[in-house]
């Protein structure tokens, strides 16, 4: 995994990956994982202007999962925040694993 993917710390290389899927045609780009790196989704979103997406990926549900089967959260409090602040850093689609469990918070 880590002979193919960036450097976490190197903001500057995400932004010149982003710029050559562009180059290359992409329409839009995600960024996943998308808690660690909302700094990412906001600098994309300012730069580019292009459609973004965020990955809430598996890890970061059963992370909520765990923690609200513990007791140590509240579940809906926390996981609908934080796809807020997915949506605040600039994701205009967030692909999460709690997206039917969180329409149906959100309807009720």
């Amino acid at each position: 995994k880590y002979t193919y993917q960036m450097d976490p710390a190197n903001t500057d290389e995400a932004l010149w990956e982003v710029f050559l899927d562009l180059q290359e045609g992409a329409d839009m780009v995600m960024v996943k994982p998308g808690m660690p790196y909302l700094d990412i989704v906001w600098r994309v979103k300012e730069t580019f202007g292009v459609p973004t997406a965020v990955y809430q990926v598996s890890g970061e549900y059963a992370m909520f999962k765990a923690a609200a089967a513990q007791g140590w959260i509240e579940e809906r409090a926390c996981v609908l925040e934080a796809l807020l602040g997915m949506r605040r850093a600039g994701a205009d689609a967030i692909l999460s694993y709690y997206a039917l469990q969180a329409a149906q918070w959100l309807k009720a």
